[in-house]
Parts: C-alpha cells; structure tokens; sequence
C-alpha cells in the first residue's frame, strides 16, 4: 500500500512541487528520445507508403510480363446465332468460315411411369458404354424402389445420371437417365427380374447421343461437345445452332493492352509523386519532407528512372525502349506521360513487337542479364529487391525493419529511466517526509517546552 503524505503541512515548503520540478528535470531526456521516436516512426510511415505504391506497380507490371497476361484478342462474330467464339492470347489474328451441321447432344432414356411406392427386384444390373466400360450395379431390398436405383445409379460411376421426373398421371414417375457426354449408354435391368422398363428409340422422349459435326474453313471435323477448344489454336467455339454458316474473325485487342500500359503509367505516378513528397524541400517555408535528403529514397527514385531509359537486348521487333511507344517522363517532377497516337500507330503498326518489348524472354528457363528481360520484368525484378519481405531484405524493408527496432530501443531506455526516476521519486518522498516528520516533531517540542516554562514563571511570580 504506497503510503500518503501531505507536502508542507509542518514546514511550510511545497515538496510535491519540488519533487515534480526534480524530476521534470530528470525526464528532460525522455523528452528528446520521444521526439526522436516520432521522427523515425514518421520515417517509418513514409517507407510505408511508398512500399504501398511500388507493390501495386509491381503487380501492375507482374500482369505485364507475360503474354497471357498483356496480350489480349477480341472475336467478332458474323451471325451470334450460330455460334460464339472467344480467344486467348495464344490465339492468331484472322478471319475464319464455320458451318455447324449437328450440334452434340447425350443420350437421353425415359422409362413407363410407376406409382408411388413401387419396388422392384433385386440382383445386379448393367450399364454399359459400347467401349467396353461396364459397370455393374447392385440392388437389394434396402434400395430397390425407384429412389434407391436413381441413388444406385449416381454412385455406380458410370458416366450418366439418373433422376426422377414427374408426368401427373396416376402413374407418375419416371426414371430418367441421361448421358454425360455423347456416348450411347445400354442399361439391362434383366438382372433384377422385374426392373424399370425404359421405352426405346421409337419413343419421342427417347433421345440418342450425337457428336457434334461441324465445317471449320472447309475442314470436316467432329466433337464430342458443342464447346470446341481444340479446333484452332486458342480460340474456343461455342456451337449454338444445326444447318447455318457464319464468319467470325480473331484480332488483336488494342484497346485492352492500351488499359494496361495506361495502368502502368498511373502507378508509376503514384510512387513518383510519394517519392516527390517526401523528398522536396520548399525554400519559400523553410519545411523539407519526412525524408529529404535520405539515400535510400534517392537510390529508389534513380532506379526508376532509369528503368524508363532502359533497353531491352534481343527483340523481335523494332521497339526496344519505352520511348519509342510514345511513353516520356516530365523533366520537371518525373512523372510518365503516354503520347495516345503514337502508341496506338506502334500497337497498329507491330502489335507483336510491342509485346515482345515488355515479355521478353519471361517464362524461358535459362537465366538471361538484365537488360535481354522485358521492361515489365525488368521493373518487376528491380521492385522485388526494394520492398522483399520473405526475408525482410529488401531495400525499403531494411530501413522500415531497422527505425521500427530504433524505435523500440528507445522505448526500452525509456522504461529503464522510468524505474530510476520511480525509484529516486519514491526515495525523495521518503525523505522530505521524514523531513516533515522531524519539524512536526521539534515543533511539538518546542511547543511543550514553551508552555512549560510559561507555567514555571507564572507559580514564581
């Protein structure tokens, strides 16, 4: 229980004030450490939004630095109702004649209907694909309703399905199975005794399994489903409609790689003008940013920078720096500017070559120099070793890593200064206290003693 004390009360001096006084003189350290954590932890804050910056240019530029990421083509197809056709960027530019002659259809069998609760024989059943895949499929007196078959049927792994459809007669339920691709399924429910019956092809909701047939550029060609991937190189058609012909053509997407380069630019601007204002010093107030004058940031700011200048080794076609597309930067601050037509004669003139200048040679396995990687790779590689965090040695980590452990160093020196002055606070009280202690005593002596003699002279006279 820490003990009370009143200041002053016999000799008249205010030692809670001194005290304080004291030891405001001996936090006057504290003080400059404390505005010394608030200049690193501001520090701090800077590399950290700057970090914010370069991670989103770098993924911008990760997106770049491949040709599924940056190529794109867009697809135009004469009559939709035909077909629909998508392409990737392995796809090639041209114009290409389509014929749809049968759509792929599966195999659908209906069975007579069954009243409610109607159950069948048990044993074994088959269903057989007409390539030698037989599956066989066990029925008993748990599972031999209409229900239990359609389960049976689902889990057997046969590439059907089975379900159950309702008609409203009086004998309502059906047994559907259907076909996963378009293979004609034969199912014999002769190992039950009494099974389904399941009406044949002479039946309309009998169905039977079709390929798709179709004439691609005079090329006969059949599948297996009505979405094609493998008939032309990239592209995947989507056959809609029996008996018609249409065109379509595959080009390259300018406008989506032009987003793209224009993302590049705005996030390139973004770490720019975060590296401007920490760095600018204004003469006219006297106030520089947080990090003005600081290595670190100039050694960033200059690696930018000349990763615009840079040029790429080994190119397939005629660009090989980021000037020759009509992208600049400002003289005045280093921002990037993008000169619209120029850029967009490069992406009409050599689409492939302006790919190749910001994906070359990423995703070969040999290791290349610098300068023969693509620029989006180059400011990929180049940002990595600014703001790595798997080992907490990139540039900008090191420097956050290093003032946040500045930072707690101060405030472990100041926690050993707090126990010290505690300490000598505590001891002071104790002393101005017993201080205290000692006047009230002497007082109440002297007290004593002067009334003692009072009464003495007063029985003499």
């Amino acid at each position: 229980m820490s003990s009370i004390t009143f200041s002053g009360l016999a000799t008249g001096i205010d030692t809670a004030s001194i005290i304080s006084k004291l030891m405001d003189v001996e936090r006057a350290p504290e003080k400059v450490m404390q505005q010394q954590q608030s200049t690193y932890q501001s520090q701090s804050d800077a590399y950290s939004k700057l970090e914010t910056a370069l991670n989103s240019l770098q993924t911008t530029m990760q997106g770049m630095n491949s040709l599924s990421g940056l190529k794109a083509m867009t697809t135009s197809v004469g009559d939709s109702t035909v077909a629909s056709v998508t392409a990737s960027s392995t796809a090639a530019a041209g114009s290409h004649t389509l014929t749809v002659n049968t759509l792929a259809r599966s195999q659908r069998q209906v069975s007579v209907g069954y009243a409610d609760g109607a159950t069948f024989g048990t044993g074994a059943f088959t269903i057989d694909d007409g390539s030698g895949n037989v599956k066989s499929v066990n029925i008993d007196s748990s599972n031999n309703t209409l229900q239990g078959i359609v389960s049976a049927i689902n889990s057997s792994g046969a590439n059907v399905t089975a379900s159950i459809i309702n008609d409203g007669s009086s004998t309502p339920n059906r047994l559907v199975i259907t076909g996963n691709d378009t293979k004609n399924y034969t199912v014999d429910f002769s190992g039950l005794g009494t099974g389904p019956t399941l009406l044949d092809s002479s039946d309309p909701s009998y169905q039977a399994g079709v390929n798709a047939s179709f004439t691609l550029d005079g090329v006969s060609m059949t599948k297996t489903s009505n979405t094609v991937t493998d008939a032309l190189s990239g592209v995947t058609l989507n056959l809609l409609k029996e008996g018609t012909t249409t065109s379509f053509s595959v080009a390259n997407d300018t406008t989506s790689v032009t987003n793209k380069i224009n993302a590049f630019v705005t996030a390139y601007n973004t770490a720019i003008t975060q590296i401007n204002a920490q760095s600018t010093y204004n003469s006219d107030t006297k106030t520089a940013g947080v990090l003005s004058g600081d290595s670190t940031l100039r050694t960033i700011q200059n690696t930018l920078q000349n990763l615009l200048t840079s040029t790429v080794s080994g190119v397939s076609g005629p660009y090989t720096n980021l000037a020759q597309l009509g992208i600049t930067s400002d003289k005045s601050d280093g921002t990037l500017s993008v000169d619209s037509t120029k850029l967009s004669a490069a992406l009409s003139n050599n689409f492939n070559g302006v790919m190749d200048l910001f994906t070359h040679n990423v995703g070969t396995f040999a290791n290349h120099a610098t300068n023969e990687y693509g620029i989006a790779e180059q400011f990929n590689k180049a940002i990595q070793g600014m703001v790595d965090t798997a080992t907490n040695n990139g540039l900008l980590e090191t420097r956050i890593q290093g003032l946040q452990k500045s930072i707690s160093g101060i405030d472990d020196q100041i926690s050993s200064m707090e126990v010290r002055i505690s300490a000598m606070q505590l001891n002071l009280q104790t002393q101005y206290s017993n201080m205290e202690s000692i006047v009230s005593s002497l007082k109440s002596q002297g007290s004593y003693l002067t009334s003692a003699l009072s009464s003495s002279s007063s029985t003499s006279a």
